[in-house]
């Protein structure tokens, strides 16, 4: 029998790709990504109209004066008024296309390219949701969730189709779940766990809230939340995935993501994350739902057979070579802060597209000190001269914006021909509640400076002392 044994062991290991290939390509019904595109196209299209109805692309863009680039998308310009309007609307139309199939294919490219245009304008204008948006639609320019209950399969039936491969929805699975297991990750540190910062700086302010308002003042409030939150985005994604825990984990959520509206604001993201934890259910779902509530629905399609649905397997090894590429890109760009030492929440080096939110509270002052002329001439130069106060609060705590503002101070003064200009700033920053430290080394000529991946070494070290335990305000003023 051991020779035998030994003999069947090369044809199992050849077995198991094949196997792995089938999974990939089993037929799974449409119905619940076909569900997830009308969700996702229509929040897209809500969401630019609100931009535009709240005044947003008059505060976020006309106004301001200066606007930070991402490093290697100094390109990218922000356009007047006319046509931030007319690209905020092309963001509205395209999304509005994708939710009802119309032109899929076209909508969800353009969407793509617009929406993540306006993302890069301004980096003061961040939000993890915003690139989970802009990574999830570049996903679903190559999945294929309007062969079904769109106009595109109306107008051409020869496009309908009951299933599509698993991989598609498997796709999708990973880029949720990284950002859940990402976000998790990055709370377990002291910070979160041990002190509940910045909660116990952000939940007070909500104590008047009926009800919640007074336990939203006690500290072991804070601690409940802050642990509750970590052991939230480790687990959640694997209650999602196992059958038996899912209703009840979809339940978690809810209440999860209900709270984080109520008392953070921070916009769409709640409903997005709720829109994208439903690709974790059957692929059936919406049928089921839907017979559940006596709404006309088609019936399930039949499996079909391998045969048949040979066509939605990818086109060539290359294409599953860039998926698998994709997603190792997707897995080790949160890991790129372990290459800076130190505190990412202080240096902020590898803090973006790291999926580590709602992490960390920054407040400070920041002045520079422009020394112009032969002369040296000393000019105090206040960053409220070229930004927004909203553009400040946002940058007064990320070293990177510190430096590209300094550029742009030389940039002006040798523009007036005050030359050669050297640039310091003088930075006080509070991180989570503690004392105000120096950001950035005092005695570092900034116009000197240059931007990149490198480490910063005119980045001063963390304050090393812990956060305070900030104390009640309701209880302080009792008798």
């Amino acid at each position: 029998m051991a020779p035998q044994t030994g003999a069947m062991a090369p044809d199992r290991l050849r077995s198991r790709p094949a196997a792995l290939l089938q999974s990939l390509q089993a037929p799974r019904d449409i119905a619940a990504l076909a569900v997830f595109r009308i969700l996702i196209g229509g929040l897209m299209c809500v969401g630019a109209l609100r931009f535009m109805g709240n005044g947003w692309i008059e505060r976020l863009y006309v106004e301001p004066d200066f606007h930070f680039k991402y490093w290697g998308f100094s390109w990218v310009q922000v356009p007047d008024a006319t046509g931030l309007y007319l690209l905020y609307a092309g963001i509205a139309i395209s999304a509005f296309m994708v939710a009802i199939g119309a032109l899929y294919r076209v909508a969800i490219i353009v969407f793509w390219c617009l929406f993540s245009y306006a993302e890069l304008m301004d980096v003061t204008t961040y939000l993890n949701h915003y690139y989970f948006i802009s990574v999830l639609t570049l996903i679903m320019c190559f999945l294929s969730p309007h062969r079904a209950w769109s106009v595109d399969a109306w107008l051409r039936p020869t496009l309908r189709a009951d299933t599509l491969p698993a991989w598609q929805t498997y796709w999708l699975r990973f880029q949720v779940g990284l950002l859940y297991f990402y976000a998790g990750w990055a709370k377990f540190e002291t910070d979160w766990l041990l002190h509940a910062q910045p909660l116990n700086i952000w939940l007070p302010p909500h104590s008047g809230l009926p009800l919640l308002g007074p336990f939203l003042e006690m500290p072991w409030v804070h601690f409940a939340f802050s642990w509750f939150a970590f052991l939230f985005d480790t687990l959640i994604i694997g209650f999602m995935l196992w059958q038996r825990t899912r209703p009840f984990a979809f339940v978690v959520i809810l209440v999860f993501h209900y709270f984080t509206h109520l008392f953070f604001n921070i916009g769409l993201f709640p409903f997005i994350m709720v829109f994208s934890v439903l690709i974790f259910f059957e692929s059936d779902w919406p049928r089921r739902l839907a017979r559940r509530l006596r709404l006309p629905v088609a019936h399930a399609p039949a499996v079909v057979p391998e045969s048949d649905s040979i066509q939605w397997r990818p086109r060539s090894a290359a294409f599953a070579l860039a998926v698998a590429a994709f997603c190792a890109i997707q897995f080790l760009m949160p890991l790129r802060q372990w290459y800076y030492p130190g505190t990412v929440t202080w240096h902020e080096q590898g803090m973006r597209f790291s999926w580590r939110v709602m992490l960390r509270d920054k407040a400070g002052s920041l002045e520079y000190r422009a020394v112009v002329g032969e002369e040296q001439r000393i000019v105090l130069v206040s960053p409220h001269r070229y930004l927004t106060e909203q553009q400040y609060r946002e940058m007064v705590g990320q070293p990177d914006l510190i430096l590209q503002l300094a550029h742009h101070i030389r940039d002006d003064f040798e523009g007036q021909g005050l030359s050669p200009v050297a640039v310091y700033a003088d930075a006080l920053v509070s991180l989570n509640g503690r004392a105000a430290h120096p950001l950035i080394d005092p005695a570092v000529d900034l116009a000197q400076t240059n931007p990149g991946l490198a480490r910063a070494n005119w980045i001063t070290d963390p304050p090393t002392e812990p956060p305070p335990l900030q104390k009640p305000l309701r209880l302080e003023q009792r008798p």
